[in-house]
C-alpha cells in the first residue's frame, strides 16, 4: 500500500525568520558541515553565537556573532582535514571560563582537539592535545555537553571503536586544572556481546536547569541481506543522570551498574531488526520532565515515516507524524543519499513541541511541525517551512543553548549535496547563512 504525500509543498505556509547572516562560502560536496550530530555546530555563550565550518582540505573558519549588535567576525583555523567523509564534522563547546573547545576530523580516527586561548576570542587556538590520553585512537562522534546557563562542567561524550563494535566514554573538564577526567568508561558499550557486538548511536542528549541529563539512543548491530547490507538499528532506550554524568539511573530511578549493554538498558520503545529506524536524532525536555524524541522508521506499512515518543518514569506513548508516499532503505556503508533528513526537536515553555526537518513533502525546504500537548496528535495544517530554499541534503544544525534561554530558534544552514557512500563528491561550495526565529510569536 502507497500513501500520497500528506500537502503539496506549494500549500505549505511560510514562516519567514526573523533575521538571516550570511556568514561566508563553505565547502558543499556533502553534508559535513550540516550533518545533524554536530553537538554543538552552533552554540551561545553570554552574549556570543559561535560556530564552525569546512572551507576546504585546508581550511576550517570558526565564527562568532554579537547578539547585542548582530555584527559577525571571523578567524581561519589552519591544518589538514578530510571533508571528503561527511562524518568528519566539527563540534563546538565552551567552558565555564569562556573558552572554546573545538574536536574535529573523525571517522574511527585519533582524537583531534584544541581549545582557544582568550576567553570568547576566536583568533587563536592552541595545538592539538590529548583529553585524557586514553581511549583516544578510534574516535567518532564527539559531543561536547553545554550547560546552557554555564553552571556546570563541561562534558564531552564520544565513540570509541566502529560501527557495530563500539562504546561511548565521557569526560568531564576541569578549569581550574584545564584537563579532562574520565567519569564514565565507558557509559555505553556493546563491545562484548555475545554472540553479536553493537555499537551505540546517542540522540542530541537534553539537559535540565537542575543539572538532569536525559540521554537517548539506539544500538546498530551487524548488517542484514547480505551483500545488501541493511543498516540495523534496533530499539530506543534511555538513560538519565542526576548528577551531571557521574551516575545514571533509569527513568523510574533505578541505578544502572555501568556499562550500559543491550542487556541492562531501558528500552522505551522497541523497534525490531530492518525497521529503518534512523539513528542520531533529537531530544528535548519539558517542564514536566518528560523527555521527547523524534525519529523516523517503518510503519505499519514499510514507509518511513517521522515519530515522537515522550513520557518519563516509565511510561511512554508513541505518535507517527508524517504521511510520506514512497518507501527507502537504509543500506550500505558510509553516508546515504535519503529523501528526508533526520529530525530534531525544541520545546517551548507551554510544552509544544516542535518537529525540525527538511523532506521530500516540504520540496527540501527545512521545516517546522509543531504538535500541542496533551496529546500531540499530528496535524499537517501545523507544518511551517522555515525557509523557502530549496537545501537539498542538509539536516537541521541547532543552537540548543540559545532556544534554552531565549526560545529564539537559530539554525546554521547551507544547501549541501550528499553523493551517496561519499563516493563521486565533487569540490562545490555555498554560502553559510545563520537563521533565526520567533516560533512562539510569528507561528500563526
Amino acid at each position: 500500500m502507497r500513501h500520497e504525500p500528506a500537502r503539496d509543498r506549494h500549500m505549505q505556509q511560510l514562516l519567514s525568520p526573523v533575521d538571516v547572516k550570511s556568514i561566508g562560502a563553505g565547502f558543499a560536496g556533502n553534508t559535513v558541515n550540516t550533518v545533524i550530530f554536530r553537538a554543538h555546530g552552533l552554540l551561545t555563550a553570554g552574549t556570543w553565537q559561535f560556530g564552525a565550518y569546512y572551507v576546504a582540505t585546508d581550511r576550517l573558519v570558526v565564527f562568532r556573532r554579537s547578539l547585542e549588535t548582530d555584527i559577525v567576525e571571523t578567524a581561519n583555523l589552519p591544518g589538514t582535514y578530510r571533508i571528503e567523509d561527511a562524518h568528519d564534522s566539527i563540534s563546538l563547546g565552551i567552558d565555564r571560563e569562556g573558552y572554546l573547545h573545538i574536536s574535529c576530523d573523525h571517522h574511527g580516527t585519533p582524537l583531534r582537539y584544541r581549545r582557544s586561548k582568550v576567553p570568547f576570542e576566536i583568533a587563536a587556538f592552541g595545538s592539538e592535545i590529548p583529553m585524557t590520553g586514553a581511549d583516544e585512537q578510534q574516535v567518532t562522534y564527539p559531543s561536547f555537553i553545554v550547560s546552557p546557563y554555564g553552571d556546570r562542567p563541561l562534558l564531552c561524550l564520544y565513540r570509541t571503536g566502529y560501527a557495530g563494535r563500539g562504546e561511548a566514554v565521557l569526560n568531564a573538564y576541569d578549569e581550574k586544572t584545564q584537563t579532562w577526567t574520565r567519569i564514565a568508561s565507558p557509559l555505553l558499550s556493546g563491545t562484548h556481546n555475545k554472540p553479536w557486538t553493537s555499537s551505540p548511536y546517542w540522540n542530541h542528549p537534553a539537559t535540565e536547569v537542575r543539572g538532569i541529563i536525559h540521554l537517548s539512543f539506539c544500538w546498530r548491530t551487524h548488517t542484514l541481506e547480505g551483500e545488501r547490507k541493511l543498516v540495523n538499528n534496533i530499539n530506543i532506550d534511555y538513560a538519565q543522570s542526576g548528577d551531571w554524568g557521574k551516575t545514571w539511573r533509569t527513568s523510574c530511578d533505578v541505578p544502572f551498574q555501568l556499562p550500559i549493554t543491550q542487556v541492562n538498558s531501558e528500552t522505551i520503545l522497541g523497534l525490531p531488526p530492518g525497521s529503518n529506524l534512523i539513528n542520531q536524532t533529537g531530544s528535548g525536555i519539558d517542564s514536566q520532565g518528560n523527555l521527547h524524541v523524534v525519529f523516523y522508521a517503518d510503519d505499519e506499512n514499510g514507509i518511513p515515516q517521522y515519530q515522537h515518543v515522550w513520557g518519563s518514569k516509565g511510561f511512554w506513548r508513541r505518535n507517527v507524524i508524517s504521511v510520506r508516499g514512497d518507501d527507502f532503505s537504509l543500506e550500505g556503508a558510509g553516508s546515504l543519499q535519503l529523501p528526508m533528513s533526520r529530525p530534531e526537536v525544541v520545546v517551548d515553555e507551554l510544552d509544544r513541541v516542535y518537529v525540525i526537518f527538511r523532506a521530500d513533502f516540504t520540496g527540501q525546504r527545512m521545516a517546522a511541525m509543531r504538535l500541542t500537548p496533551p496529546e500531540y496528535t499530528p496535524h499537517q495544517s501545523e507544518i511551517r517551512i522555515l525557509w523557502d530554499t530549496n537545501v537539498a541534503f542538509t539536516e537541521p544544525v541547532i543552537d540548543h543553548v540559545r532556544w534554552a534561554r531565549e526560545k529564539i530558534l537559530t539554525m546554521l544552514m547551507q544547501r549541501n549535496d550528499q553523493p551517496a557512500y561519499d563516493i563521486g563528491m565533487e569540490p562545490t561550495s555555498a554560502n553559510v547563512f545563520v537563521l533565526d526565529w520567533n516560533l512562539g510569536k510569528d507561528w500563526n
